[in-house]
């Protein structure tokens, strides 16, 4: 059972994408990852850059956070079926607690609480829409204001796509670095996030990025997470040109 995420677009329209990778088959039974039992799945650290204080990768256990302001390494699991029909999808957990928790209510939203009890304090709230396939993040966080990014736009140097979009021919195009700038109300920089796709590195998908405070980890971690899912539908849709050989 893979989760479904449907992608918005700006004509209206809406596509649905497999995503987000996070939950799959893994999170109807919690197989490997101890979810039944309440413990925290293993996660593998891999080197973090030393300018950021934000870094994430993907496992097939789940998303995992390397850094984070104030916080231990932690990762993203699905939430399973303990947490009951008005619980949250997803949890960050580290050391067997629980540090934040994700509801994903509609295409291109996540709403992030304090803990899985839908009337626990409202940390803030991520959304996503497409511009000529390219996504773009706004966070609101429920204390501050608001910020937004740009596309994820290519700076590797690699003559494929301008930006990390749908607009690709090959799953070898969705390779590559990609940089969104992070901008306050008044559109003042305040920071940025970084994308990295390759399969000759630490991990395949290495996320990470300087963020203002007002963000915090979960907040970052959950638009980390519908940037995967977009990844995940990219290459979906993209031509596999390892297929038959």
């Amino acid at each position: 059972m893979t989760a479904l995420f449907l992608r918005a677009h700006t004509d209206g329209s809406q596509r649905t994408a497999p995503g987000l990778r996070i939950l799959g088959v893994l999170g109807a039974l919690g197989l490997g990852l101890g979810i039944v039992s309440g413990c925290t799945p293993r996660v593998h650290a891999i080197p973090v850059d030393r300018d950021v204080d934000y870094a994430a990768h993907m496992e097939h256990q789940g998303l995992v956070v390397d850094e984070m302001p104030g916080a231990s390494p932690a990762i993203l699991v699905p939430a399973g079926w303990q947490t009951g029909p008005r619980g949250p999808r997803f949890l960050l957990q580290a050391h067997d607690k629980t540090m934040a928790a994700l509801w994903f209510p509609r295409a291109g939203q996540m709403i992030v609480r304090k803990t899985a009890d839908p009337a626990s304090p409202l940390l803030g709230e991520v959304d996503a829409n497409w511009n000529q396939g390219a996504i773009q993040l706004t966070f609101k966080p429920a204390d501050g204001p608001e910020f937004k990014t740009g596309e994820f736009e290519r700076i590797d140097g690699r003559v494929v796509t301008a930006a990390l979009s749908s607009h690709v021919q090959t799953v070898l195009d969705v390779r590559g670095v990609y940089r969104a700038e992070l901008r306050d109300a008044n559109g003042a920089s305040a920071g940025w996030l970084r994308v990295q796709i390759s399969p000759h590195q630490a991990a395949s998908r290495i996320y990470d990025g300087e963020v203002p405070p007002e963000l915090n980890g979960p907040l970052t971690t959950a638009a980390i997470a519908m940037v995967d899912s977009d990844v995940d539908y990219i290459e979906d849709h993209a031509l596999d040109v390892y297929v038959g050989n």
